[in-house]
């Protein structure tokens, strides 16, 4: 995998991020979603806080891999600019991965509000449901979930990425009928 400096594995991973508000910010914001499509709340577990620090931190270095079997993953990358340029990306052992991109103004360190809105923007097509950030966030058998941000100087500009692991994982292939309902 070719990480943010183009060359696998060749950066240190940025600082963690991650303090009481932004855990609390992504649960109430992930929760306040999920509850416009009467999916039940999720609960934060500390261990899955863990592994998505440790996910965030890969992907900063450009060497997530895969994830562990059973969990779903959504992330989003921002990165600081005169222009400021959102990227957010999300990947699940199920589905492999799907991308989607916001732009926006970015000055510094991104928050987990903004990471859970580029998510519930991203198109959905309830016709022929693919996996995606959206379906992730809002996937009604999922009950608890980790999050996590890295943030810093990166080579040309401030990064930060936020990372959100949920289990049970989503997005399973045959499920979304009943798993991702309509707001």
């Amino acid at each position: 995998m070719t990480g943010p400096t183009g060359m696998a594995g060749t950066r240190p991973a940025l600082p963690d991020a991650t303090n009481a508000d932004f855990l609390l910010q992504a649960l109430r914001e992930t929760n306040a979603r999920r509850a416009l499509h009467h999916a039940p709340p999720l609960t934060m577990d500390a261990l899955l806080v863990d592994y998505a620090k440790t996910r965030a931190a890969a992907h900063s270095r450009g060497e997530a891999g895969d994830i562990r079997a059973g969990t779903g993953e959504n992330v989003f990358r921002s990165t600081g600019m005169s222009t400021g340029m959102s990227t957010g990306m999300s990947t699940g052992m199920s589905t492999g991965m799907s991308t989607g991109m916001s732009t926006g103004m970015s000055t510094g360190m991104s928050d987990a509000a903004q990471a859970v809105a580029s998510w519930y923007a991203e198109p959905y097509d309830w016709d022929d449901p693919r996996p995606c950030h959206f379906s992730r966030l809002v996937w009604t058998s999922s009950t608890v979930m980790g999050a996590a941000r890295v943030a810093g100087q990166g080579p040309s500009h401030y990064e930060t990425y936020i990372v959100f692991v949920f289990e049970p994982a989503g997005d399973v292939e045959g499920e979304h009928q009943e798993n991702v309902l309509r707001a």
